[in-house]
């Protein structure tokens, strides 16, 4: 070292020497090559510790090249250095590519790796090279799946965890060897030999390799969610099918299917009801009046809009007959945009029981109309024959005194026939008040029609025609003759009316029928006992009547003529009513309108003629012994005529308006009285009350009850009277009624030997 800085002095100092000079370049060439193989040494040994595996041998080029340059001159010395340093570079190149390439391969594997074991579907790698589908690589979803270690999983045959039939097994593996098999359905083997429903899906890596990538889906939750589908389709269609009401499934306003009940109720079959619509099955006009098309339209519409209906809807059978049912309409979205189920129950028993319900109700309300003017009718009726009872009383006394053919005596008589005028009136307002009972007997209604029509034709116009068909076996009616004959005179007048004088046919046929439920609801009927009735129909050719009128026709005091009062109808209803019959109306405006009787009938064979009272004619009978009468009316008119009458033919009266002091009276001298007149309207005390109150006194007492209502307003025999006289009566009927009362074994008992307990 120390030479060679003297001899690098001597050269810096003695720089024209050109020996020296040579010496100093060979060895700091030499000292150069050195530190460069140094450096490169220096260079190579990091790299050789990053791959232990790759020896680092210098390159024979190096180190001819550092030799050539030791031994050559500068230039070549420069050369070879240059040369050996590009070498050392190229290689410190290759060297770090090559680590930088099998860096990224391992990170790619890295990354590869990861996403295989990330899938979340199971997933395995299958190598066949060796003949065997040998499973090379599996994630960790399929060991989850199949409940097994990876361990246990890697190296294991393809067909050790899967199962597919014993027949499919080899033609699977066989199809996965030639790569012919893409996806299918498999079964995983578990740890616990439990079998799982999977669909696989294969990739077949490319040539030369023999690795396929098999994919798993776990189809459990599928097939259980196609079995729940499965057996809620079933349960549905079992009980669409079994459902005891109609069910349409419409759309687009077709019916696309049917249930058994809609086939049931509709008389036809489901087959046949798939493809109509609705309103093909229809009337053309529903109940309310609107089409069927327009109606189930609007319903339809509504429906998928999402607005439920419910409606009466109207069917008409195979067979023609009409079936009401009570629909629910409403969409099924999840089945489609315009799909809309209808269940439509059948109602029409039901309907007609509510019309029928109506019917009644309506007749019911008439009824209590009936009944609360009756009972004003009735009031009006006793008041009024009390006052026709004294006026036609003291008439007949008068005109007893008058003599027959003088102006007094026809004056009188005219004041006593209208009196008598009156009281008719007022009988006929009685005839549809609740105290105004029918007297019964059998009537030959076929009689009672061909008398009545023989009456009345001879006024109509003689532009009207008489058609009549009267049954020859016409049965009896149970009922009052003269009530009778006043229900078909005032129905024959109201046709003749109602015809005017034009062209017209009156129609009146009679006939037997036989009424059931059957019969009500094919006729229209209100409800009747079944039985046997006679069928009485008067119809004419006249203005017919509307809507309202018809609804009001049969109320007291409603008339559609300018002239007339309003109570013939409304007596026709009431008679026909009290003989337990109905009566119904059909009418079309300008066409004419038919009224309808129904009345049980009683057969030829069983009717016994009951002959209705008659006034008793001849002389008034007087008094036998002279027997004790006690008069008891709070009318002072009419109880002094009954005095006058009774005195003058010998018997002795007593009278008082007060049925208290009537009561005292005869506590004090019942002994002595043989008969007792009760009124039966009177304050404080009625005429049944007073009765019994006698009958305390004397159980035998005597009794005849009076009232200004009708005849039969009171079963007096069952109360215990021995006679009824009605008000107004006249001199004759009062004498014989009190004589033929005398007569009776309960009068002549009326006075006993022994005393009575009070």
């Amino acid at each position: 070292m120390l030479t060679v800085g003297r001899v690098g002095m001597v050269t810096s100092v003695n720089t024209g020497r050109s020996g020296y000079r040579g010496a100093f370049a060979a060895q700091y060439a030499m000292r150069r090559a050195v530190g460069l193989a140094v450096v490169a040494v220096l260079l190579l040994i990091p790299i050789s510790r990053v791959d232990a595996t790759t020896p680092v041998v210098p390159p024979p080029q190096l180190v001819v090249a550092a030799n050539i340059y030791a031994g050559s001159d500068r230039l070549g010395t420069t050369m070879l250095v240059l040369g050996g340093i590009a070498t050392v570079l190229l290689v410190i190149y290759l060297l770090t590519s090559r680590e930088r390439a099998a860096r990224a391969a391992r990170d790619r594997a890295a990354y590869y790796q990861q996403l295989f074991a990330a899938v979340p579907e199971p997933a395995l790698l299958v190598d066949s090279a060796d003949g065997q589908l040998r499973i090379e690589a599996v994630n960790r979803a399929l060991c989850s799946l199949l409940a097994r270690k990876e361990s246990d999983l890697l190296g294991a045959t393809l067909g050790s965890i899967m199962f597919v039939g014993q027949a499919d097994v080899s033609k699977t593996l066989t199809s996965l060897l030639d790569r012919s098999l893409t996806s299918t359905l498999w079964q995983f083997v578990t740890f616990d030999r439990a079998l799982i429903p999977v669909e696989v899906m294969m990739s077949n890596l490319q040539a030369p390799s023999k690795r396929v990538l098999i994919v798993a889906r776990d189809l459990r939750d599928q097939l259980k969610a196609e079995q729940t589908v499965r057996t809620a389709y079933q349960q549905y269609h079992a009980l669409f099918d079994e459902a005891p009401d109609p069910i349409l499934i419409v759309s687009d306003y077709v019916i696309t299917q049917a249930n058994t009940a809609a086939g049931r109720v509709l008389g036809t079959t489901t087959k046949q009801l798939t493809g109509k619509i609705i309103p093909n099955i229809s009337p053309t006009m529903q109940p309310d009046g609107r089409p069927s098309a327009d109606a189930m339209r609007t319903f339809e519409d509504q429906a998928l809009a999402g607005q439920a209906q419910r409606f009466d809807w109207a069917f008409v059978t195979h067979d023609g007959r009409q079936v009401i049912c009570e629909a629910s309409l409403q969409s099924i979205p999840s089945a489609g945009a315009s799909i809309v189920q209808g269940i439509f129950r059948d109602v029409t028993e039901q309907r007609l029981t509510e019309e029928r319900t109506r019917q009644l109700e309506k007749e019911l309300l008439q009824s209590q109309k009936m009944e609360a003017v009756g009972r004003l009718a009735g009031g009006i009726a006793h008041d009024f024959n009390n006052i026709m009872g004294g006026i036609m009383g003291h008439a007949s006394l008068l005109r007893v005194d008058a003599m027959q053919g003088t102006e007094l005596y026809q004056g009188l008589d005219t004041i006593e026939r209208a009196a008598r005028r009156a009281a008719e009136l007022t009988h006929r307002l009685l005839s549809f008040s609740r105290n105004g009972t029918p007297t019964i007997a059998d009537v030959d209604i076929g009689e009672v029609l061909a008398d009545t029509l023989s009456i009345t034709m001879p006024g109509f116009d003689k532009r009207t025609a008489l058609v009549q068909s009267i049954s020859p076996d016409l049965a009896y009616v149970l009922g009052d003759r003269t009530q009778l004959e006043e229900v078909i005179l005032n129905l024959v007048i109201n046709a003749r009316d109602a015809m005017g004088h034009h062209d017209g046919t009156l129609t009146v046929d009679a006939c037997n029928v036989i009424i059931d439920e059957s019969f009500c609801v094919s006729h229209g009927v209100p409800v009747l006992p079944d039985g046997s009735y006679v069928q009485i129909r008067v119809s004419d050719t006249g203005c017919g009547l509307s809507p309202e009128a018809r609804d009001h026709l049969f109320e007291p005091f409603f008339t559609t003529r300018p002239e007339g009062t309003g109570l013939g109808l409304s007596i026709v209803w009431r008679v026909v009513h009290d003989h337990k019959g109905i009566i119904t109306v059909a009418s079309v405006p300008n066409q004419g309108t038919t009224f309808t009787l129904y009345l049980p009938a009683v057969s030829r064979a069983e009717a016994q003629g009951r002959a209705r009272q008659t006034p008793v004619s001849g002389s008034m009978p007087r008094s036998v012994r002279g027997e004790s009468v006690l008069i008891v009316d709070d009318e002072d008119v009419v109880r002094s005529v009954a005095v006058k009458v009774l005195s003058g033919l010998g018997y002795h009266v007593t009278d008082t308006a007060d049925p208290v002091n009537a009561l005292a009276i005869y506590k004090d001298s019942w002994r002595s009285i043989d008969l007792v007149l009760v009124d039966m309207m009177m304050p404080h005390m009625n005429g049944k009350d007073l009765f019994e109150k006698l009958r305390e006194i004397n159980p035998s007492v005597a009794a005849i009850l009076m009232s200004g209502y009708d005849a039969t307003d009171t079963p007096f025999a069952s109360t215990g009277f021995v006679a009824f006289i009605p008000k107004p009566y006249t001199l004759q009927e009062l004498a014989t009624r009190v004589r033929q009362s005398l007569s009776t074994p309960a009068a002549r008992a009326s006075s006993p030997s022994e005393e009575p307990t009070v």
